[in-house]
């Protein structure tokens, strides 16, 4: 027979369980309230899904890195060098499409490698060393552009940023979902995924329980630098165009959907990637909200603001509210 201790218990369990989740549907509600049932309906919802792919998809490799206890703020820059490489092998040296695309995200890998290198081998903090990358990337980038847009790409590689699949579903939502699923299979049933867990909730004692720490971290790095490249071809390809400046703040962007899903180590809620889809819903309805209501843009940044720091807040008093019960 159920106690009113363990029927207590229950119920946190199930609200610790759908956790963000939760404050996604009262949302929909809250939107619903203010906005009407069409929000949800037909080419806004569409539209809605379509937005968020891009960041999305870089959150799960920030997902990866901040559940391995370090953060990667060079995600954005990698985006935009990447969109920008692989419309300048295409366009300026006569590449095929689809090899342009798998040596840009090879060489994501490599910028990732070198930033978990930094951080492991050199022991520099992962803050510094992903700052550094993220000045030399957007460098880089300017170098190759000239600072201009690189225009006329091949219709072959649209399809990854604007194509529908039976006119109804975005490729870029099927390749944000899969990566998604992926990725979620990967951190609950392997081993790479508890190793990554592990070292992000005590390095040390991962260390000391046969984890090679070092080589985790290093491919946690380079997994998530193919996913910034990833991003960034996806965003070349829905601007029709490699913009130097594309990416701007989506590495905030990305830690925000990574923390407002619950992912953050710090606060021992790590609830991965599935929470982060989550968290990029919200960013995502939250704004297409905000447009829908004619409020000023610029309140945009200053509620996600709030967002983040409220979401991080109620991660940190579940954290401690667990550990009293």
């Amino acid at each position: 027979m159920m106690t009113p201790a363990s029927s207590r218990n229950r119920k946190t369990e199930i609200v610790n369980g759908l956790g963000v989740w939760l404050i996604l549907i009262a949302l929909f509600l809250v939107l619903t309230l203010a906005v009407g049932p069409e929000v949800f309906l037909g080419t806004n919802l569409v539209n809605v899904i379509r937005q968020i792919c891009v960041v999305g998809v870089m959150a799960v490799g920030a997902t990866f890195v901040i559940l391995c206890g370090e953060i990667d703020l060079s995600a954005g820059a990698m985006a935009a060098l990447s969109g920008c490489t692989s419309a300048y092998l295409m366009v300026n040296t006569g590449l095929d499409v689809w090899v342009s695309v798998l040596l840009t995200l090879l060489a994501g890998m490599a910028a990732g490698a070198v930033m978990g290198a930094a951080v492991t081998y050199l022991r520099v903090q992962s803050f510094i060393a992903t700052l550094g990358m993220q000045y030399a990337l957007t460098g880089i980038v300017l170098l190759i552009t000239n600072g201009s847009p690189i225009l006329n790409l091949p219709k072959p590689y649209l399809i990854i940023g604007r194509g529908y699949v039976l006119d109804v579903i975005p490729v870029p939502a099927i390749i944000l979902f899969v990566l998604v699923f992926l990725s979620a299979f990967v951190l609950k049933y392997t081993k790479f995924g508890r190793d990554v867990m592990a070292v992000g909730e005590n390095h040390a004692a991962a260390r000391l329980s046969g984890i090679n720490v070092t080589q985790t971290k290093l491919i946690v790095f380079a997994l998530a630098g193919g996913i910034s490249a990833l991003s960034g071809i996806m965003l070349a390809s829905r601007l029709s165009s490699g913009q130097p400046n594309a990416a701007g703040d989506l590495s905030l962007q990305a830690l925000a959907a990574v923390y407002v899903g619950g992912g953050t180590a710090m606060a021992g809620t790590q609830s991965g990637v599935i929470g982060t889809l989550a968290g990029t819903l919200i960013i995502g309805f939250i704004n297409n909200g905000m447009n829908l209501l004619e409020i000023n843009s610029y309140y945009q940044k200053v509620v996600l603001g709030i967002v983040i720091i409220a979401a991080v807040a109620l991660d940190t008093y579940r954290a401690h509210a667990a550990k009293k019960a």
